[in-house]
């Protein structure tokens, strides 16, 4: 895909004036969520410009989130995009912002754009429905990747692309290293997710996944992000987190396991921590995989 900066600038102008809308409006979750996946996707974008996408394709973006890839996709070639997303706060949002979208001039006149709630694990689309799927940084969460391949591979096209990606705890180094409140909190949570079903090394074995419910893999492409950041209550990054981990003290105090005392004197040293500078290197994994025509 050919990106133009003009474009993609005028993109996020819309979406920070959306989110500045949100925080004063007191929605700090989807706020946090729109920060963070906005930040995540200037990522994509390097993605987006390695892929070749034909004008007049049918695409699926799996969790969809807030609807930024679909957005992205649809200002700059004429398709049928689908987003879908297990969580209906963000599809009652994503129509939101594709209208401010489209009062800015992102779209063009034929582009067609539609969202709905679904799961990754039994998406509600017909066979061969689409000649390319996404899904990204949503396996982790997944309590069984090998199904919500498999249902991506039954709604692709025969010679169809799935463009998968994953974090992987092992491609990620900071400079300072974690805090040891962060570093504890941090393993409770990792603890839940799993007990979820969930893998936070989930990047490392993506192919394997992909192999296993009958894709080709294509190429695999790593990369890498390193930056020297600043680390305050405006940072959406640490803020996702925080979510996280209040909702993560709910589950423990709820199981009646753990040391909520002590996870209360983390959260709360966690809290109050001045800013500080950190430099981080990380890198996501991205899978390009085919459903074979035979």
């Amino acid at each position: 895909m050919d990106l133009n900066h003009a474009k993609s600038d005028l993109i996020d102008a819309v979406l920070e004036k959306y989110l500045e809308e949100l925080r004063a409006g007191d929605d700090e979750k989807t706020a946090t969520t729109l920060g963070y996946t906005h930040s995540l996707h200037r990522f994509w974008r390097q993605v987006l410009r390695m892929l070749p996408v034909a004008p007049g394709s049918s695409v699926l973006d799996a969790g969809s989130g807030l609807g930024l890839l679909p957005f992205e996709l649809a200002a700059y070639v004429v398709l049928r995009v689908e987003g879908s997303d297990l969580d209906p706060n963000f599809i009652e949002h994503s129509p939101v912002l594709q209208g401010r979208l489209a009062d800015a001039g992102v779209f063009d006149s034929d582009a067609d754009i539609a969202f709905s709630v679904g799961d990754v694990c039994a998406l509600d689309f017909a066979d061969a429905s689409f000649d390319l799927v996404f899904i990204r940084e949503v396996l982790q969460f997944v309590p069984d990747p090998a199904q919500a391949l498999r249902e991506l591979l039954r709604v692709l096209k025969p010679g169809g692309y799935a463009c998968v990606s994953g974090m992987d705890d092992g491609l990620r180094i900071t400079w300072p290293r974690p805090s040891p409140a962060l570093a504890r909190l941090v393993d409770v949570v990792a603890d839940l997710q799993h007990e979820d079903g969930g893998d936070r090394d989930i990047g490392r074995k993506l192919t394997t996944y992909l192999r296993s419910a009958g894709f080709g893999i294509n190429s695999i492409v790593v990369l890498p992000e390193a930056q020297h950041r600043l680390v305050d209550r405006d940072d959406n990054e640490r803020a996702l987190i925080l979510e996280q981990l209040h909702a993560a003290r709910l589950r423990v105090l709820a199981a009646g396991t753990g040391d909520v005392d002590s996870f209360d004197l983390d959260l709360a040293g966690l809290e109050s921590e001045e800013p500080f500078e950190e430099f981080r290197l990380s890198a996501r994994l991205v899978v390009l995989a085919q459903r074979p025509i035979a």
